[in-house]
């Protein structure tokens, strides 16, 4: 009976008719499966975070891009004016890195995807690239998505269609992280000037106050020295000498308020660092070693000259030293370390003086806070917060910067950046 049966089976293709439809069954599932998953990373990929750095947002891109195509490289290009930002992502194990290679862009400020082609092409040569352009609605193209596979792959139209959507979505993001950071950079931008604008009325005002505090206290100093001859010893000469001091404590202050205002004249000539480090601690370095602080140097001999005010510049090391040896009071074991070395910010080479204490170091909410002039966390009658506010003004007017590094408790580096003029030395 089994055997009749078996032989209508066969004689109808009921068999062969079942084996079809569980095909095509598990086809069209696996084929809804496929859509739904690019469906979910469409979603994901629109929900880019307008805050992430460019490669944040080349690895996010990457790690979706993996779940649904194939390929061994990702790379996100961005054309900025005369600029081509290549942020090239590949995974290794389940981690993603990604790293930036910049380039000129010689056709412009635009690129069609054929001359990106070959360009890439010359760039990255040992893999085949597979890329859609990124385009505003103006029809503008200012960015690529780019597979990058060490084998020739053609991918099937239906999976580029799909890739060409993903680039269409992504723009969305994409365009919307341009402007977020474009609006971030103009409120920065305001922030500086209205900055600027408030540190130039104060240093207009600090200079008129130090101009009409002048006269008297020379007078003052004058007719004091002038008591000081007659009467030196007893009750009265204490007094004397105390107004004295005092006098020329303001005259510091006044000077030093000129010299926020930039009213002062500087005389630039070549300095290395190195002589004026050694001058400095010839100053206050006896200063530093009766208070039990360790005194080290770290000075490079072959660093090149610098164009400077040698008096200026030697100021902002003085202000540095101290503030160190007030930061350090107290510690079991204190120590300050004076420096100079070559340094490298923003694409631009400097020479670089440093001093580092293992003092208390800076709250990190202060650090925003103390180039500004009277800011200070010195004990009452122990500063007048215009040091650091000075010596950024020496520094800016050297062409130069002053930065600060600080922990807690553990340590505070303030270094002194100036522009190199010389690599042997010279003018």
């Amino acid at each position: 009976m089994r055997g009749k049966q078996e032989l209508i089976d066969k004689l109808t293709g009921i068999r062969s008719s079942r084996r079809s439809y569980y095909s095509e069954l598990n086809a069209m599932v696996e084929e809804m499966q496929k859509k739904n998953k690019q469906l979910e990373v469409i979603n994901q990929l629109t929900q880019i975070h307008v805050n992430k750095s460019w490669e944040e947002v080349s690895i996010y891109i990457a790690s979706q891009l993996s779940q649904v195509l194939t390929f061994d490289r990702f790379v996100l290009t961005l054309i900025d004016h005369s600029d081509l930002f290549f942020y090239i992502s590949e995974q290794d194990g389940a981690n993603w890195s990604c790293h930036l290679v910049k380039r000129q862009n010689q056709t412009g400020t635009t690129m069609s995807i054929t001359e990106f082609k070959k360009l890439l092409k010359r760039e990255i040569s040992d893999s085949y690239g597979t890329s859609v352009c990124l385009q505003n609605q103006a029809g503008k193209i200012y960015g690529f998505l780019t597979l990058l596979n060490r084998e020739k792959v053609e991918y099937p139209q239906e999976e580029f269609q799909f890739y060409k959507r993903i680039g269409e979505h992504v723009r969305v993001s994409i365009e919307n992280i341009l402007l977020f950071k474009d609006v971030s950079e103009k409120v920065k931008i305001e922030a500086q000037l209205i900055q600027s604008a408030k540190m130039a009325a104060l240093g207009e005002m600090a200079a008129g106050i130090a101009h009409e505090l002048n006269s008297p206290l020379t007078a003052i100093l004058g007719n004091v020295q002038l008591l000081m001859r007659e009467i030196k010893d007893g009750r009265l000469g204490k007094m004397l000498t105390d107004i004295y001091q005092c006098g020329l404590r303001s005259k510091k202050i006044i000077q030093n308020l000129l010299a926020f205002s930039r009213q002062e004249e500087y005389q630039f000539e070549n300095i290395h660092l190195c002589d004026v480090v050694e001058d400095v601690l010839s100053l206050v370095g006896y200063q530093l070693s009766v208070s039990g602080i360790s005194i080290k140097k770290e000075t490079d001999l072959t660093i090149p000259h610098v164009r400077g005010s040698r008096h200026q510049i030697e100021q902002v090391l003085i202000n540095l030293l101290l503030n160190a040896k007030d930061a350090v009071q107290g510690k079991s074991n204190p120590e300050v370390i004076v420096g100079t070395c070559l340094t490298c910010l923003e694409e631009r080479h400097y020479v670089s003086v440093y001093v580092r204490d293992n003092g208390v170091g800076i709250e990190e909410e202060h650090i925003s806070q103390i180039f500004n002039p009277f800011f200070t966390t010195k004990e009452k009658m122990k500063g007048t917060g215009l040091g650091l506010s000075v010596s950024l003004g020496i520094a800016e007017s050297h062409g130069g910067k002053l930065l600060v590094d600080s922990k807690v408790n553990e340590y505070s580096q303030f270094s002194l950046l100036l522009p190199i003029q010389s690599i042997e030395g010279g003018e």
